[in-house]
């Protein structure tokens, strides 16, 4: 290893260097080979999240024994068939796998986070190129699924291709984004191990959430993922519909996608968003280990885009039925030879010798090719383009399905006595719908309990559809045509419901075709996943203009719940319960010395720098004192992080030359262990730091408390903890006086204090840990913002605040409208005066920093009006215009989801809360410090007005 200490995985809190994922494979390892694993033999790893997964596999490749990844959530009979195919000698489960369905007498639990670290033994002579590493289990057409089998030489050469490809740079982040049992999920895993780069292992939930995927890349600034074209897609509607997600994955470099055709479409929006990054279409069957051909998408690849070419030592040929090559342009059948090919399936010569096929081309190294069963064709370019297949096999979210073991495993009721199943919908929106014959009565119901008893969860149908008898051709076939008519057909219709719940009715019925729903019919007991939840979640707020997430969807799964939440019915005892699990301080964090405050401190560790408070915070400490700025900045390197903060400055026309020597860029992470640093830099920093002020954060007003619980909460506690680390170092932390929904005095919350919107939940979580820190000896200072407003003199705005968002998206119409909506304004450079004034001076306790009083909206758009010279229309009428152009424009599409349809629900909008939260102990502090400011108004927003023109 040539960086021992380096990250090799993350998972929640917890990072393994590569010397210590080593030491615990070997320690694994030698367990496993005391039971009898050695050499060839086939075993079945059955783990879930984790770092069960890369300690186990290592292990096993160390021993030269190839692992069988099984799904514990597969049916029992499913689960047990494949381990008992692969007759192992030790069934190796991870933590929280039930071993109930597991062989008692070969079963080994394993959790990887208590594993005992070994010094390397001697485990035999390494694999061979030709000796097998993996088995996958895949959809098998007689009912029963296959283990396709890969031996070493496969994988290495997709790995060195990848390198060559895209780099060998250590400071690679890979997201293991797919479920182990894919293979996707290989490279993800191995590939940035074999250059000393890092591997971020998500905690998976029992649904798609597509919004803790983007958390994940921000948080670990992840550079390379790969996704399935169905949930790709559906990502881009998500980032398209919140276009400030698009930031959060600014630190992506690559994309990879495979298992099913690609969206073009999709895909040149990504791009259009993000262009620095490459996406790369890649094409392969799990036979092939992985992936056999690449295509990085281009600019000329808008009406669709090709498969591409074939990787290193890996060759494709189209055939014609004959066995001969075609011509360019001539649609053939897709042929791969190479150093890719597997072995074949476990224990089934007939089925391998179907597909992997004697060789007759002597140019073509090897004596085997596979036969895919996809069709293709050469463009004249030497691109290869993909054109369908002509048998059953489907591919559904990326996973490849035989229809035929659906529908044998749909024939085992014993009251069904035909059954066939066919995919409807395009790409991303395929669903399987099943249609069955009865010998006696059976529900729709009683079908899908089997077929989930059967079947893997992606096999089973989303839709079954109960016939008299099967529909025929003339020749005596089923007629899968007419079942395809019959699956646009409804069910029996389910009355139709009213108002809100009738327009959430009708877009399930969009989502799930066929499907008819009543009030309180479960989503996921109809036919829908996760997947399907994502873009429902998607589909209520385009029409409503909602904040909806997949997670309301699965907190709330029926019509009558959603409507309910659509109407602003909120539900919050879920997060009040992971809000007081929260806000236990960890015990490890406790004063190692008494603290002594005097006054201006020296060194000053700053979070949030690159933000709209930071950067004037920045400002203020470099302009007002003689202290040292560290500031925490998410970047690669200490470059990278000066050049945001710098950037940051410039935007808001804060940057000074003269600040250069005492700033100080800190590469980490806020949300990571030990914030994101390693050992040396933890401690050099905690040694020198004399007062910490905590300012960053996620801010999303429209995410749920989940969402801003890395950041806000663990962040918040990664800090307390470095404040405890060697002295005792004050801390000074940033919140908001939306934790005080009813209003309150400048103290601790009141236990009943309960905010709707999660960004003032994971503050108030956040008060709760400088509470208890405070209880056990840190020093600590809370400041309650109101709502922050432009510079008062630059008149620079933040980038996100909803009236800086509303006033530019008046300006880009040209029109404005009259209201009597009155609002918080509080200068940025009033907030972060009255903050770093409290920082000089040592003080502790709360501080509510607000604007006496409260502006109306109507006398802030009057000096826009006036130096834009803006018509004024009726609200309604200034609506409809920003929704229209906001059908071409993201920006002006988020303002139109914010604002509410009526005039009248304006005011809820903009929050007084100041005017409810007095500020006797932060008045007192401006006094003392000398800050007097003239009252907000006409040279305010002249200020903010000319900003804009200029």
């Amino acid at each position: 290893m040539r960086s021992p200490d380096s990250p090799a995985i993350v998972f929640d809190d917890t990072t393994l260097s590569y010397r210590s994922l080593d030491r615990r494979a070997n320690g694994l390892a030698a367990d496993l080979r005391s039971r009898g694993v050695g050499r060839g033999d086939l075993t079945p790893l059955v783990v879930r999240d984790g770092l069960d997964l890369p300690v186990s596999v290592i292990a096993m490749m160390k021993l030269g024994a190839p692992f069988v990844p099984i799904d514990d959530l597969w049916p029992a009979s499913r689960l047990v068939e494949m381990i008992e195919s692969v007759r192992p000698a030790v069934v190796l489960h991870g933590t929280g796998v039930p071993a109930g369905s597991l062989p008692e007498d070969v079963r080994l639990a394993v959790d990887a986070r208590t594993l005992p670290e070994r010094d390397r033994e001697d485990f035999g002579p390494p694999a061979g190129m030709s000796d097998l590493i993996y088995g996958f289990c895949t959809s098998g057409s007689t009912g029963a699924p296959k283990c396709t089998l890969n031996v070493h030489r496969g994988l290495l050469n997709r790995f060195l291709y990848m390198t060559r490809q895209f780099g060998d740079s250590t400071d690679e982040v890979a997201l293991q984004n797919s479920r182990h049992v894919f293979d996707s999920s290989l490279w993800q895993l191995l590939w940035p191990l074999t250059k000393g780069a890092r591997v971020v292992v998500p905690r998976r939930g029992g649904v798609l959430d597509l919004s803790s995927t983007i958390d994940t890349i921000d948080r670990h600034g992840v550079t390379t993922t790969d996704f399935v074209p169905s949930i790709f897609n559906t990502l881009v509607d998500l980032v398209t519909d919140e276009p400030g997600l698009v930031r959060r994955l600014d630190s992506l470099r690559t994309v990879l996608i495979g298992g099913e055709e690609i969206n073009s479409r999709a895909v040149q929006r990504f791009r259009a968003m993000l262009p620095g990054v490459q996406i790369v279409n890649t094409y392969g069957p799990t036979e092939c280990s992985i992936g056999s051909v690449f295509h990085t998408v281009t600019d000329s690849d808008r009406e669709s885009i090709p498969i591409g070419r074939p990787i290193d030592n890996t060759y494709v040929l189209v055939l014609d039925e004959d066995g001969e090559l075609v011509t360019p342009g001539t649609v053939g059948e897709i042929h791969i030879g190479g150093d890719c090919l597997g072995l074949g399936y476990l224990d089934d010569p007939e089925r391998t010798a179907a597909v992997f096929r004697a060789n007759p081309f002597p140019e073509i190294p090897g004596d085997r090719l596979y036969r895919t069963g996809d069709h293709g064709r050469w463009r004249d370019d030497g691109i290869l383009v993909f054109e369908g297949r002509s048998d059953q096999q489907i591919k559904i979210g990326g996973v490849r399905v035989e229809l035929s073991e659906i529908e044998l495993a749909l024939q085992a009721h014993p009251d069904v006595r035909e059954a066939k199943t066919i995919a409807r919908g395009e790409l991303d929106a395929r669903v399987l719908i099943a249609f069955v014959t009865c010998g006696n009565d059976v529900s729709d119901a009683a079908l899908r309990e089997h077929a989930r008893g059967a079947l893997p969860p992606y096999l089973v149908p989303k839709r079954f559809v109960i016939l008299d008898r099967m529909p025929l051709t003339p020749n005596g076939k089923t007629d899968r045509k007419a079942l395809a008519a019959m699956a646009d057909t409804p069910d029996d219709v389910v009355a139709d419901l009213e108002g809100t719940e009738r327009e959430v009715q009708e877009i399930w019925y969009r989502l799930l075709p066929g499907v008819r729903a009543g009030s309180s019919d479960g989503f996921f007991e109809v036919g829908g996943d996760s997947l399907i939840a994502q873009r429902l979640a998607l589909a209520v707020n385009a029409h409503f203009g909602t904040a909806f997430t997949v997670r309301d969807v699965v907190r709330r799964p029926t019509i009558a719940s959603q409507a309910a939440a659509i109407r602003g019915v909120h539900d919050t005892t879920v997060a009040s319960d992971e809000m007081a699990h929260d806000a236990m301080l960890p015990a490890d964090i406790v004063p190692a010395t008494s603290a002594t405050v005097t006054g201006t401190p020296r060194n000053v560790l700053l979070t949030g720098a690159t933000g709209f408070v930071g950067g004037q915070l920045v400002h203020d400490l470099l302009r007002g004192t003689d202290a040292v700025l560290h500031c925490l900045v998410r970047a690669g390197d200490p470059a990278a992080a000066r050049a945001r903060i710098v950037a940051n400055l410039r935007e808001y026309r804060l940057w000074d030359p003269g600040f250069a020597d005492r700033l100080r860029a800190v590469p980490g992470d806020l949300g990571a262990p030990r914030l994101g640093l390693a050992d040396d830099r933890y401690w050099h920093l905690a040694s020198v730091v004399d007062m910490v002020l905590h300012n960053g954060a996620m801010v999303n007003l429209v995410r749920e408390y989940g969402a801003h619980r890395a950041v806000n909460v663990h962040g918040t506690i990664e800090i307390l903890r470095f404040a405890c680390s060697g002295r005792t170092t004050p801390v000074h932390f940033v919140s908001t006086l939306s934790v005080l929904p009813d209003g309150g005095v400048e103290a601790p919350a009141p236990a009943s204090s309960r905010p709707d919107d999660g960004y003032s939940q994971s503050k108030l979580v956040g008060e709760w840990l400088m509470d208890a820190a405070a209880e056990r000896g840190v020093p600590v200072a809370v400041h309650r913002l109101g709502e922050v407003m432009p510079h008062s003199r630059l008149g620079v705005p933040s980038r996100d605040g909803l009236a800086d968002l509303l006033v530019r998206a008046c300006v880009r119409l040209d029109v404005t409208f009259r209201s009597e909506v009155t609002l918080d304004y509080l200068p940025v450079d009033r907030a972060s005066a009255l903050v770093v004034a409290a920082l000089e001076r040592g003080e502790t306790g709360y501080f509510h920093l607000r604007q006496p009083g409260s502006v109306r909206l109507d006398d802030l758009l009057d000096a826009f009006r006036k130096a834009f010279d803006l018509t004024d229309l009726p609200y309604e009428d200034f609506l409809d215009r920003l929704r229209s152009a906001g059908e071409e424009d993201r920006d002006l599409s988020r303002v139109a989801t914010m604002l509410p349809a009526a005039e009248r629900d304006l005011p809820a909008l903009f929050s007084e809360l100041a005017t409810r939260c007095p500020a006797e102990r932060a008045n007192r502090l401006a006094g003392d410090a000398g800050l007097e400011w003239p009252p907000i108004g006409g040279e305010v927003f002249h200020n903010y007005a000319s900003a804009a023109v200029g």
